[in-house]
């Protein structure tokens, strides 16, 4: 009997049959590219190689031009017979020195790679330096900040003239200049009197060395047959010792030909190319990172494997094809199965919400024991008897940031959720939940009282957490924190606490940390409303003092913030209700015209996140009123007011000085007078009579011995008693106990 191959070992036989020859064309690509690869990356390293050393001979043959034109310059200018005045001279005059610098300002800047140029008079002790620093000038030994040059001349016999000496020196307090310095000096005198030094930038070097190694991420540098480095490379300065570097020991050991090599350079595999020494000693290096020189190659290598995966892909898609029909129920429940997990989830986390919402807001009360058998069902990380902390978010700007996310709102507060939620895991268990508007809670809770305790950390991961969601979601948020309680419980009675201190922000702005314990000690301090500074705002407001009015109104908003938020509510309502009787008085007065709605709410605290908030509408209306009153006072106007007050101040002393006098010597009517008086300065002519003669009376009363009905008589009060009786009035008390009172070193 025949035996029946199935319709799937059919399958599986053809999918076998197609998998080897997809393997086996992949395997014969892979073969032939890699000995192809090789190939070519031998080529590559040769051809880099050779354009290496072309490239740093080249370097070494600038370098030399460049010590050739040092010494000629050094040697031209120690021979100049202008500069020869500071280099034999123990005294030369100012002229010949300002000569003399010119001259060599302009050797200096003759040259590019000049850095600076000294001139040393051994009989003077003088160093003369041209450079395009504050150095620029003469300087004494003790002077001169270049200490290691002060080294050099020392010891000068030393060094050989006309040889660069590379070296470091400070420039002032900080700066370092890396240098080549050439020494021109007399070799035939046995004390050598004057030196001439070039110091030649190290920077100009390394700009030489940038256009080498253009095109590549290579590093070129230069340094001795001893290992110094005698150029800066990378991070590394100057005179830094690379003897003790494997792939620097290999050049070294090979101290006669030019020659490259591969070796690890810094932990990276590089191809190191290098020039034989100079005439000065001197071996130019360079290290190429060995996948820039290959990258090419390596770029082929990756899309030969591509293409050899891709043919491999193919073969089983065809595999997969002939058997898709199999996996497609499958597929179809398990993606229902996916749906209905993230289903689950997400009511999960809507439900858990709900939850945290509720217990916070007192909606629903559990027992430690019942709340934490709901926890343990939800899921939650934190315990019922764990210490418990709330930490209060508030979203800054909230009304531009509810406008800007519009539908996704409750997606951005997620975001914050999980943000301060990871960050805050470092330390605590934390769980976080949307209280609404502008707020997210988040409830930290440890097993540990010293962690819950340390405030310092707290405040560091609290800063972390203010970054993060600058960072992530470009907001600002204003944190309160609450005290430690022992319990989850505990911790959740705080919440009304926190809210009311978050309110604080008024005053501590945007991205504050508010601790709610002592905004609640606010509570305990008792506010005695400024009634004298709201006189002040009144009077500043009648008589178009605006700015001082402004000040007044902002100190007296901003003093509130030493006292629980019910002072600041009252304040600011009492504040409103005395601004608009202002308002309206002047209208009444015919001061203004009704163009501006005063009437209209002036600020409403729920609607506010700062105190510039609450001021800047009533700012708005003082600049309006000063707008309105400016308009009505015209010079005419202004002129009268001005002669009206200074007849008061001429015969204030005058019993009979009165409205009808001043009307009769300005030759006008006495109801127009007073009432254009009074709406230009809200002020009758009878009280600012009445105002000046106290002032006198007061001035008087400090200043003099006279008796107080003298002083009646004096300043215009037909007896004694009436003036008794106004100066009790004015001032609560009588003008003998003024006397008493008040030291006579005071003024009116």
């Amino acid at each position: 009997m025949r035996s029946r191959v199935s319709p799937s070992e059919n399958r599986n036989l053809y999918k076998n049959i197609l998998i080897s020859l997809v393997v086996s064309i992949v395997f014969t690509l892979l073969i032939s590219s890699t000995l192809l690869i090789m190939n070519f990356e031998s080529i590559a390293i040769r051809q880099v190689s050779r354009s290496d050393l072309n490239s740093l001979k080249q370097t070494s043959r600038e370098v030399a031009k460049m010590t050739d034109t040092a010494k000629t310059l050094s040697f031209q200018i120690y021979g100049d017979l202008t500069i020869s005045k500071l280099i034999f001279f123990p005294k030369p005059d100012i002229y010949d020195v300002t000569l003399a610098m010119q001259q060599l300002n302009n050797y200096r800047l003759s040259m590019p790679f000049i850095e600076s140029i000294y001139v040393y008079n051994a009989s003077s002790g003088m160093y003369y330096i041209s450079s395009d620093t504050f150095r620029n000038g003469s300087q004494t030994e003790k002077e001169l900040d270049d200490r290691g040059i002060v080294d050099i001349f020392h010891n000068i016999r030393a060094y050989r003239p006309y040889y660069p000496i590379p070296r470091i020196y400070a420039i002032g307090d900080e700066k370092q200049v890396s240098s080549y310095s050439y020494l021109s000096f007399d070799m035939l005198e046995k004390n050598t009197s004057a030196a001439v030094v070039l110091n030649i930038a190290e920077s100009w070097v390394n700009k030489d060395f940038g256009s080498v190694t253009a095109g590549f991420s290579a590093s070129t540098f230069i340094m001795n047959e001893q290992g110094i480095l005698l150029s800066r490379n990378g991070g590394d300065p100057m005179l830094s010792d690379y003897s003790g570097k494997g792939y620097i020991r290999n050049i070294l050991d090979n101290r006669i030909v030019s020659d490259y090599f591969v070796d690890i350079v810094d932990g990276v595999k590089s191809l190191v190319s290098y020039t034989a020494p100079d005439s000065l000693g001197w071996r130019y290096v360079r290290t190429t990172p060995y996948s820039e020189i290959t990258r090419e190659i390596t770029s082929m290598r990756t899309k030969t494997i591509t293409f050899s995966l891709l043919v491999l892909l193919l073969g089983l898609l065809l595999s997969v094809a002939a058997t898709r029909k199999l996996y497609r129920p499958i597929d179809r429940v398990l993606k229902r199965l996916k749906s209905l997990e993230t289903e689950r989830r997400n009511n999960q986390y809507i439900v858990k919400q709900h939850f945290l919402r509720n217990i916070v807001l007192r909606r629903e009360t559990y027992s430690s024991e019942t709340l934490q058998d709901k926890l343990t069902e939800f899921g939650f990380t934190i315990r019922a008897d764990y210490e418990t902390r709330l930490i209060l978010l508030k979203m800054d700007r909230f009304a531009e940031c509810a406008d800007r996310y519009r539908d996704h709102l409750k997606l951005v507060k997620y975001a914050i959720m999980n943000i301060c939620g990871e960050i805050s895991s470092s330390l605590f268990y934390a769980e976080g939940v949307d209280i609404g508007e502008d707020r997210v809670l988040l409830l930290l809770a440890s097993d540990d009282p010293h962690v819950s305790s340390d405030r310092k950390a707290l405040l560091s991961l609290l800063k972390s957490m203010q970054e993060a969601v600058l960072n992530h979601l470009k907001i600002t948020v204003s944190i309160t924190v609450s005290p430690v309680r022992s319990t989850l419980n505990e911790g959740i009675l705080m919440y009304n606490q926190v809210k009311e201190a978050s309110l604080h922000r008024l005053f501590y702005g945007h991205g504050c940390l508010i601790w709610s314990e002592d905004v609640m000690n606010l509570k305990l301090k008792e506010y005695a409303f400024p009634v004298q500074r709201e006189k002040q705002l009144v009077d500043c407001l009648m008589t178009g003092k605006i700015e001082e009015a402004k000040t007044i109104f902002s100190d007296m908003v901003r003093a509130t913030a030493e006292y629980s938020y019910t002072v600041v509510q009252l304040t600011i309502a009492h504040l409103t209700f005395t601004v608009i009787n202002v308002l309206n008085t002047i209208r009444k007065n015919n001061a203004i015209v009704d163009e501006a709605d005063f009437d209209s709410p002036l600020v409403s605290l729920d609607q506010v996140e700062v105190v510039e908030e609450i001021t800047a509408p009533f700012f708005r209306i003082f600049d309006g009123l000063r707008k309105q009153l400016e308009g009505k006072k015209t010079s005419k106007q202004n002129d009268l007011v001005k002669r009206i007050n200074e007849i008061i101040e001429r015969e204030y002393a005058n019993p009979n000085l009165c409205l009808n006098s001043i009307a009769d010597e300005l030759s006008m009517s006495p109801i127009y007078i007073s009432r254009l008086y009074k709406q230009l300065t809200f002020f009758t002519l009878t009280d600012v009579i009445q105002e000046v003669r106290m002032n006198k009376s007061k001035q008087l009363l400090l200043e003099s011995d006279y008796s107080v009905a003298d002083i009646a008589k004096q300043t215009g009060f037909t007896n004694s008693s009436y003036f008794y009786r106004m100066f009790k009035k004015s001032n609560g008390v009588t003008p003998s106990d003024f006397r008493k009172q008040v030291p006579r070193t005071e003024t009116i």
